[in-house]
């Protein structure tokens, strides 16, 4: 008789966004697997932030610098967070490492001066790849990372000594330039003046340096930010969901694309046509999203974004073509990109039942392609000697080491999988 355990599987992460006066947190999401290897806090914090800096130094953006006090801020939620089991960017006062009920009361609280914060967090995280992954999966968090407007980044990372799928990966970003003149005497000269933006409320600010300090990093950044960005490799396959949203009607869907236009120096821009096409050149079906459509939004009038309505094919190019009109005309703009490449062996899974064959000592890579938009896979059932690791709400990667296993099923709400095993 099979004696099998049962899973649900969703995704590997909870991710969560919020900027000054919005919130987009992406809908907790939990993974259940045989064992979380501790991870290397260090190590893994030093990770997420080499890993941003070089996605963003891709785009040609400016590296985020480390700053201390932002750190302490998302050190204290990251601990926060792990220590009461949640994923929020609100804390309850009374709890433990409470430190302010938003992220910019923690800011303040750990000395920064200036409002111009947001954070970005996600939870249940392995390791500091897949805490960026899967805030860059999320549209309204892959805008906040990707913001010409800071250049600077505190990153806390915590994880629960007895129980190492607990984790918290959080990062606060802020604006130096800001910050430094919140920091000034205030301003006594004659006229209008900007207040309520520092952490001493009172503080006044001449209007002609704060439009500085708004701008002083757009200046330097490029005029045009498009993800996944050209020439890039091993861009992820799937968005399942955020909260809110963007595509409510979708369980599972394809990698977001993004395009933002830097509005110092393009304030206003029209789409006229947003294209997906795979390796044979072929139109891929996809749904836009700009200011007027997205349904939560939370977009800008420069902010757009194009969703492939199925998950995107392993170890596929695909071609991005982008046609706008500015002040100056219509203009387009074309790249490429390269999904995941499985280093194990891949059997992809069209059919509600289906039969394989795999080898023993040896990774395989199980992906159960959706039947439609609404197909994650949940409630798996498999042996209890099978070695296996979820990698996404569709995909598992399974190793038999036990030789005198001959055959299997795996089993979910909707899919069944029937493995004959190949002894070396």
């Amino acid at each position: 008789m099979r004696i099998g355990f049962i899973f649900t599987l969703l995704m590997g992460a909870t991710v969560a966004y919020l900027a000054i006066d919005r919130m987009a947190m992406a809908a907790p999401q939990n993974i259940e697997e045989r064992k979380v290897l501790p991870m290397d806090v260090s190590f893994e914090k030093s990770q997420a932030y080499s890993t941003l800096n070089t996605i963003r130094e891709a785009l040609h953006l400016t590296r985020l610098s480390p700053n201390s006090v932002l750190s302490e801020a998302a050190q204290a939620h990251a601990d926060y967070l792990v220590a009461n089991k949640e994923t929020s960017h609100y804390e309850t006062e009374g709890k433990a490492y409470f430190t302010g009920k938003a992220p910019l009361d923690r800011a303040f609280h750990a000395g920064y001066n200036a409002s111009q914060v947001s954070e970005n967090l996600s939870t249940h995280n392995a390791d500091a790849q897949s805490s960026i992954d899967g805030l860059f999966a999320a549209i309204y968090h892959r805008f906040g990372f990707l913001s010409p407007s800071i250049d600077e980044v505190g990153i806390g990372t915590t994880q629960d000594k007895t129980d190492s799928k607990n984790s918290a990966f959080v990062y606060v970003m802020g604006n130096s330039e800001f910050n430094r003149v919140c920091s000034f005497e205030t301003f006594r000269g004659s006229g209008s003046y900007n207040y309520g933006i520092c952490r001493e409320k009172a503080h006044k600010i001449d209007p002609k340096v704060y439009k500085e300090v708004l701008d002083v990093n757009k200046i330097q950044n490029p005029k045009i930010i498009v993800y996944p960005y050209d020439g890039q490799k091993e861009v992820p396959l799937a968005f399942y969901n955020e909260s809110p949203d963007p595509l409510p009607d979708y369980d599972v869907s394809g990698f977001p694309i993004s395009v933002e236009f830097n509005d110092h120096f393009i304030k206003k821009v029209k789409i006229k046509d947003f294209m997906l096409l795979n390796e044979n050149r072929e139109l891929v079906k996809t749904r836009s999203m700009d200011k007027q459509s997205d349904p939560h939004i939370r977009f800008t009038e420069t902010q757009f974004a194009l969703f492939p309505l199925e998950r995107l094919s392993y170890d596929t190019t695909y071609f991005v073509e982008f046609t706008y009109r500015d002040g100056s005309g219509d203009k387009k703009i074309s790249w490429s990109f390269h999904t995941k490449k499985p280093r194990e062996k891949l059997h992809i899974i069209r059919k509600k039942e289906e039969s394989i064959t795999i080898e023993t000592g040896k990774s395989h890579l199980i992906y159960f392609k959706p039947l439609n938009p609404h197909d994650i896979v949940k409630n798996v059932s498999f042996p209890a000697s099978l070695d296996v690791q979820f990698i996404d709400n569709n995909t598992l990667k399974i190793t038999v080491m036990n030789e005198d296993l001959e055959s299997f099923d795996i089993e979910s709400e909707t899919r069944t999988l029937h493995v004959k095993v190949n002894s070396q």
